[in-house]
């Protein structure tokens, strides 16, 4: 049995409420000596004594905790390292802990589910890390909720933090446009999804139409490299773009949806002796951890641990505000300047 804070008491002699107020820092306006607050910290130290507070913040109406909910498909949630550690950290600057969930989702369409599992949480807030496929049910699901709820990744008008892939497009094609490319191609994910799935996520549109956007703009020719809108398997890919590359009016630049396809399209380059950046430029999108993990291609680097902090900083107002929407915020994009354009 865990020691109770009355077993502290008793074993010093005083009361209780002397034990509490000492243990929770909040001596200072009576009459207590340093040498006694002493003794009654160590006496808890020796017995084992840990404040149950959880109880406490339960009596209090709160329970210290945000959920983050993922997707029970794995496909269906993007959670990298550095975004789960700033929520993290976040929260613990605000003396709350992190909690863990998943949404029943990946093989039923029985909704009703959702809300039980919401009703379980033991948390003052909800974080939504569910950004790909985001049925409208579960959306209203979630938003019906009483608990307070803030979307991370996902692009709706209240409620949200997502990075500005439309705006980071833009800068990336323009930072092609000023090397002197003429022409420009845009390669779009293969291996997971194809061109067709468009609703699969805001970005997949975003990334294109920033792009399309600035080279317009140039009086240049936008092109989409996508593979006719079919997934093309990773082992094929070297022998796709060697096939572009060998032609006569080949890119002399390309931007890649994400840092995946740098490999092939390098290894592809070298197949056919271009020199990048002289011969061919690239930029690519990708996740903070990729720009630490030796990428050697420019990047449009996602904004993960703002995203992260900014997103606690909404909820958390949220959760002073029962009842009221906060307008979604963007947050932008760094440059990562590796040599490739």
């Amino acid at each position: 049995m865990p020691t109770t804070l009355k077993e502290v008491a008793k074993a010093v002699g005083v009361h209780p409420s002397v034990v509490s107020r000492i243990l929770n820092n909040k001596a200072d306006n009576y009459n207590i000596s340093d040498k006694r607050k002493d003794e009654i910290r160590q006496a808890a130290l020796d017995l084992g004594y840990v404040p149950n507070i959880s109880a406490r913040n339960i009596r209090k109406g709160n329970f210290g905790c945000v959920a983050l909910l993922l997707s029970s498909d794995r496909g269906k949630s993007y959670l990298p390292i550095h975004l789960l550690e700033s929520i993290h950290d976040e929260l613990d600057k605000n003396n709350k802990h992190l909690l863990m969930t998943k949404l029943p989702d990946a093989h039923s369409d029985d909704y009703a589910k959702i809300p039980k599992v919401l009703q379980t949480l033991m948390a003052d807030g909800l974080l939504v890390d569910y950004t790909h496929q985001v049925s409208e049910e579960i959306v209203l699901q979630i938003e019906k909720h009483t608990l307070p709820a803030v979307w991370i990744f996902v692009k709706h008008d209240k409620d949200s933090i997502y990075p500005d892939n439309k705006k980071a497009a833009k800068f990336a094609a323009r930072k092609l446009i000023e090397a002197g490319r003429k022409r420009i191609a845009y390669v779009a994910e293969m291996t997971h999804f194809s061109d067709d799935m468009i609703d699969l996520h805001y970005s997949i549109a975003d990334r294109y139409a920033g792009y399309e956007f600035e080279i317009k703009k140039a009086g240049l020719k936008p092109r989409k490299i996508n593979n006719n809108g079919k997934l093309l398997a990773r082992e094929k890919q070297v022998e796709y773009f060697t096939e572009i590359l060998s032609k006569k009016n080949r890119p002399d630049a390309m931007m890649l949806y994400w840092s995946s396809l740098v490999v092939p399209i390098v290894q592809a380059a070298r197949k056919m002796n271009l020199r990048i950046p002289e011969d061919l430029s690239l930029i690519t999108f990708a996740s903070y951890l990729s720009q630490h993990s030796g990428l050697t291609i420019d990047a449009m680097v996602e904004p993960e641990i703002e995203i992260g902090a900014k997103a606690v900083c909404m909820l958390n107002k949220k959760i002073k505000n029962p009842g009221k929407s906060f307008s979604s915020q963007s947050v932008d994009f760094s440059y990562w300047q590796a040599g490739s354009v």
